[in-house]
């Protein structure tokens, strides 16, 4: 791992997730920042905002959320993505096991990973692969 801290933006509705993700992560690596946001518009504002270097190595997405959800977002990113300098690999977290959600994340190229709730080690080690 380089010096630089990397960045994760989790981006669901539901606190209690944020706050396992969060130790899970740190355990996995305690250089990582993660910014948390409750709602997929305040994440996309924060991405259009921010200046390049701190832009995320990885967004987690929660797929079912209130106003805007996963699919919503990734729709307004591919809006965004031509302006930003990296590529920002996104995992879709669910707990929805519905089998045309996962074909649909194998069709959409913005989608690194499908991992459903709750979260293991397993599923962490998908979630390191990206980092």
């Amino acid at each position: 791992m380089e010096d630089m801290n990397k960045i994760v933006y989790v981006v669901d509705d539901d606190e209690i997730f944020h706050f396992i993700i969060k130790k899970m992560l740190v355990q996995q690596d305690d250089n990582l920042v993660i910014t948390s946001f409750l709602c997929a518009e305040e994440a996309l504002e924060q991405l259009s905002s921010n200046p390049q270097p701190t832009l995320p190595s990885l967004i987690i997405l929660d797929m079912n959320m209130q106003r805007m959800n996963g699919w919503d977002f990734i729709e307004a990113y591919r809006g965004l993505k031509s302006s930003l300098k990296n590529n920002i690999p996104i995992i879709m977290c669910s707990s929805s096991v519905d089998v045309r959600d996962m074909q649909k994340v194998q069709h959409t190229p913005e989608l690194m990973a499908y991992i459903t709730k709750p979260l293991d080690k397993n599923k962490m080690k998908v979630i390191e692969e990206y980092l």
